[in-house]
């Protein structure tokens, strides 16, 4: 299925929202402008051409038009047809991607508190696709009733609802049409992120997920292309960076935190995946000079750093 990429934050924005029926005969005038347009069916059908490519939106599913692209209906309506759209802002798609080929284990960096903005993420909507109606009609119609009462009280609860109708519209992506691959790759993460201080373990692994690692290991390899030592050795690399920026703990201490108890395998794995050691990290992050080496010691330090 393809989905449209959208960058994050900021959120899209609410312009407005509408419900309607349309009688047999009509159909969408041609339009170009520059808004999302999101066309839920939920009964009936309709036909719409965007850019030259025709859509049939049938009872139970949706169709994204994108800004600045010239959309018509290029067929009327057969019968009673009952539809919300809703018009966002928000900047183009980054990208048009198959459903199958969206990274959605591969981890985003997080923000420190050295930070000053947040970092790049993204979103995926689905550009033409069915969905499940009991799940989304409750935020359309929660969203229409607030859209008609607009006040300050409303507003925030509005763009509230708009996000979590985009939540839902994700995961249908992610869950009604990912292969066994991509979710078995996703619980293999969460079983790694689960236990991430304890020594790797694939026999273990194998009886929590009820599947033999080999093909565990092939799934996770297919959709971030790491093995399961692999993507643990990252998830505990980023786990140490942030503490390296974000604590005084000693160089040894922060490797017991992240699951390697010993110091000096720890500071050679940073290293080779790094390019620099934990102690050259945090001088480096903190732009102070280099600290004395602290390996082995346990620091008397406040843990956090303000």
């Amino acid at each position: 299925m393809n989905c449209l990429e959208l960058t994050i934050p900021p959120l899209p924005q609410l312009v407005t929202i509408g419900h309607s029926f349309w009688k047999p005969g009509q159909q969408h005038f041609r339009r170009s402008f520059n808004v999302y347009d999101l066309v839920f069916v939920l009964s009936g059908a309709l036909y719409m051409t965007e850019d030259g490519i025709p859509y049939a939106i049938k009872e139970g599913s949706m169709l994204v038009l994108e800004p600045n692209r010239t959309h018509y209906g290029h067929r009327p309506c057969e019968e009673t047809t009952e539809i919300y759209w809703i018009h966002l802002v928000h900047p183009a798609p980054v990208r048009t991607m198959d459903s199958e080929d969206i990274p959605w284990s591969v981890p985003f960096a997080k923000g420190t508190n050295l930070d000053e903005a947040p970092h790049a993420q993204a979103m995926y909507l689905p550009k033409c696709a069915g969905l499940p109606i009991a799940d989304i009609r409750p935020y359309l119609e929660r969203m229409l009733e607030l859209h008609e009462t607009l006040s300050p009280a409303a507003s925030l609860p509005l763009q509230a609802q708009l996000a979590g109708l985009l939540t839902e519209l994700q995961a249908s992506v992610r869950t009604r049409h990912a292969s066994r691959s991509r979710l078995l790759c996703d619980q293999v993460i969460a079983y790694l992120q689960q236990n991430l201080t304890r020594p790797f373990d694939a026999k273990g692994m194998e009886q929590a997920l009820h599947f033999h690692f080999d093909y565990l290991a092939r799934c996770l390899k297919r959709h971030t292309g790491m093995s399961p030592l692999q993507y643990l050795h990252d998830l505990q690399i980023k786990k140490a960076k942030s503490l390296l920026e974000n604590t005084s703990l000693s160089v040894s201490e922060i490797g017991g935190q992240v699951g390697i108890e010993n110091a000096n395998y720890f500071i050679r794995l940073f290293r080779t995946q790094v390019g620099l050691t934990p102690r050259q990290y945090r001088t480096a992050r903190m732009g102070g000079s280099e600290e004395p080496a602290n390996v082995g010691q346990p620091s008397h330090q406040s843990p956090n750093r303000t």
